[in-house]
């Protein structure tokens, strides 16, 4: 196990190392979603596989672990340490997500689920791939520690090959509920149920990420375990997928601020062009005015992929799970517990958002900015007015500016989104505002004017003390 002396070696002060939006909010619609349902009515709201289909260049020889193999080990983990008797066992279901495999396993009285990461094999496994799963359970235990927070409970792991299955894994309580992507357009219901059903949602889910305002750190990264069993703060973790289709785990360094992480991390325009220099101009302005850059000693939790496949809920929407921790950080409250849902704030990421084209699947933004306003209050009188109340408010402008930072795809069309709303725009008429100030022909009133508005949009009224 590590130390956290382990983590201050030159090993991990890798600063010229890329992070991208996926480290503050993953966007990997993994198969451990399907880990806190049934394995059958949600798997197609998740963009799974059945274990016909798991991918072999992502995950090589794991594809080919044996049902034998699977069940034996989940025995021995009801055997050893849920101390019950397995009696008959069954496979369930086999299900794949970007970076991991999920098995399903049926005793005769528990359900347990066993993950196993893409990592796990050949070159994959390396100390970084071994650190991140640890990271990955420690998280999950001080969670569980520290808040009752419905997250799966670890019965057992083990970063090696040294096992049954010959292949690192996390073996957890199986999470009952349905993911809340599968619920949250559900055609069967009317509109007036389906509308409770989500305010019930959010209200339960801010209930729940408030109890991680009681959890606070001084720098950012990954939480690990130390032989001890005390907690602290590691090198930050990403997958990283090779030429091959196979992946590997990153480990970077730890930060001590938001502007410590810019320097390190933040994508340029590959090109120069007149696009990349408009982006870099607004970037800059972004950066300058976010609130973003003020956080220097204070850093929290939050799922790494706090989106809509990774939230199980009953059927009056009380939240029953919060899974997928693969590569958990700790980050400013506004990008952390604190943030707004994944699914309330696609609006301002307009490259994944698919409004007004896939109505039946996408809420409109005025939909969402009253989602928000819910949340928001819900969180408020869950933190009972005190700390972070009022951080949640403006977190998705905060979350934007993130991902345009750390994303170069995705940072022209957000870009054009505060234009738009900055200067009360339509998108063709941002974009050629876009084209006047990559090509410096913007005028200066008019670049001021403009830069005072991205200014008032970028730093929120209220602000975290």
């Amino acid at each position: 196990m590590s130390t956290a002396q382990d983590y201050y070696s030159d090993e991990w002060t890798d600063t010229d190392s890329e992070i991208n939006s996926g480290d503050l909010m993953e966007i990997d619609s993994d198969a451990g979603s399907d880990a806190g349902s049934d394995g059958s009515d949600d798997g197609s709201d998740d963009d799974s596989d059945d274990d016909s289909e798991l991918d072999r260049d992502v995950f090589g020889p794991l594809v080919d672990i044996s049902e034998e193999s699977i069940i034996a080990l989940a025995t021995r983990v009801a055997k050893d340490v849920l101390h019950i008797l397995p009696g008959k066992a069954e496979l369930l279901n086999t299900v794949s997500g970007s970076y991991n495999i999920v098995h399903i396993v049926q005793l005769e009285t528990v359900k347990l689920v066993i993950r196993i990461p893409a990592t796990g094999w050949g070159d994959g496994m390396t100390k970084a791939a071994e650190d991140a799963l640890s990271s990955q359970v420690a998280t999950m235990r001080f969670i569980k520690e520290q808040t009752g927070a419905p997250v799966p409970e670890v019965y057992s792991w083990d970063p090696t090959n040294n096992n049954e299955i010959s292949a690192p894994f996390i073996c957890m309580s199986f999470v009952t509920g349905k993911t809340v992507s599968s619920v949250w357009f559900k055609d069967s219901m009317d509109d007036e149920a389906r509308e409770q059903l989500r305010l019930n949602i959010l209200t339960s889910i801010a209930a729940i990420m408030a109890k991680f305002s009681s959890m606070t750190f001084d720098k950012m990264g990954s939480l690990m375990q130390a032989e001890d069993g005390s907690f602290f703060v590691g090198p930050m973790f990403e997958w990283v997928e090779n030429d091959d289709d196979s992946v590997h785990a990153k480990a970077t360094r730890t930060y001590f601020s938001m502007d410590e992480l810019f320097a390190c991390s933040i994508e340029s325009g590959s090109t120069g062009n007149v696009w990349d220099r408009a982006e870099d101009k607004l970037l800059k302005v972004f950066l300058e005015n976010s609130p973003l850059l003020h956080y220097h000693s204070r850093f929290v939790l939050c799922p790494p992929d706090f989106d809509s496949q990774n939230v199980l809920v009953d059927e009056k929407g009380n939240v029953t799970g919060l899974i997928d921790w693969d590569h958990c950080q700790t980050m400013p409250p506004h990008l952390g517990y604190a943030a707004y849902p994944g699914w309330l704030t696609r609006d301002w990421d307009p490259l994944m958002y698919g409004w007004p084209h896939y109505q039946k699947t996408e809420d409109s933004p005025e939909t969402l900015q009253r989602y928000r306003e819910h949340y928001n209050k819900e969180m408020c009188k869950a933190l009972s007015g005190q700390g972070d109340c009022g951080v949640t408010r403006d977190s998705h402008i905060a979350e934007a500016i993130a991902i345009a930072a750390f994303n170069s795809m995705n940072r022209l069309e957000i870009c054009c989104k505060f234009v738009q709303v900055a200067l009360g725009l339509d998108k063709d008429d941002s974009i050629r505002v876009i084209l006047d100030i990559g090509d410096d022909d913007l005028d200066k009133e008019d670049w001021e004017d403009l830069k005072e508005k991205l200014k008032a949009l970028a730093c929120p009224s209220i602000t975290p003390s």
